[in-house]
């Protein structure tokens, strides 16, 4: 992937140091805009945002959709909004990890609580049911013995994974409605 570093340059970093490119960047990062609506937004004459707009698509900020129609759309790319969300890519990264730990974890517990174990007549059976079959059978306490003990740190291994994925989660919900809801 090219976006997984931010590489600025010399260039990136005079076109950034205009404070007006930054906020038409942070209003690209709401929705994709034509020049007139962004000349109306920032109270500038269409030359003066066209210049901004040509000094953000010359350094990869943002880009120029023409679909055909009569509006050219301008949105931010990949560049653009790892500039503006740092922390986002970070964010899924955690998600990702948390969740497969997740169905690792259960899996293993899972494979773990119902393994097969082979019953004394050569037939296999399930854990906790072969115990208590045999048991009964020759009279005697067979169920601890077979049976594992609590798995704590496969409980407690979800638990804290269940956290991280919930915080990720939250932080991408609510980090999405600051985004739509700012003004």
């Amino acid at each position: 992937m090219p976006e997984d570093k931010i590489t600025l340059d010399k260039e990136v970093f005079k076109t950034l140091a205009s404070g007006t490119r930054v906020d038409i960047l942070k209003s690209l990062d709401r929705r994709r805009k034509t020049l007139t609506e962004l000349s109306k937004q920032f109270g500038m004459s269409v030359s003066t945002v066209k210049e901004h707009l040509d000094n953000l698509v010359s350094v990869g900020l943002i880009e120029q959709k023409d679909e055909g129609y009569k509006w050219k759309y301008y949105e931010l790319t990949g560049k653009g909004k790892n500039i503006l969300h740092p922390e986002d890519k970070k964010i899924w990264i955690l998600l990702s990890i948390s969740a497969l730990a997740m169905i690792g974890i259960g899996y293993d517990l899972m494979r773990n609580i119902y393994r097969p174990i082979l019953v004394m007549g050569g037939e296999f059976a399930y854990a906790p049911q072969a115990a208590i079959t045999e048991g009964a059978e020759r009279g005697t306490d067979l169920v601890s013995g077979v049976i594992p003990q609590f798995p704590y740190l496969h409980v407690l291994g979800l638990i804290i994974f269940g956290i991280v994925l919930g915080v990720s989660l939250g932080h991408i919900i609510t980090g999405r409605r600051r985004v739509r809801y700012r003004v």
